[in-house]
């Protein structure tokens, strides 16, 4: 089975078929909802969306990384914050409840 990655738009189209909502709406609505969870994580806070998985953010610690030839001259990455996402456990099952 070949993978296939879904846009935004994907999904807005599927949601569309199981809301009714118009695509507009839905879109408005997908990036309220991003736009506040980047809002929250940029306050230095965690996201939790029940029965569906948490946004944690992260302090990665300073590393050297050595690229393969022929740049191979060791990169120094600072400490810096990323993003982790745990899904819920039944995330899989998840669509049937909704």
């Amino acid at each position: 089975m070949k993978d296939k990655t879904l846009t935004s738009i994907d999904i807005l189209r599927k949601a569309k078929e199981r809301s009714g909502l118009s695509q507009e709406v839905l879109r408005q609505s997908l990036r309220a909802l991003l736009g506040a969870i980047s809002e929250v994580m940029d306050n230095g806070n965690n996201v939790a969306l029940d029965n569906f998985g948490s946004f944690e953010l992260r302090t990665v610690k300073e590393h050297t990384v050595t690229p393969p030839p022929p740049n191979n001259t060791p990169v120094v990455v600072p400490e810096h914050q990323a993003v982790r996402f745990r899904p819920y456990k039944n995330l899989l099952i998840y669509h049937m409840k909704y």
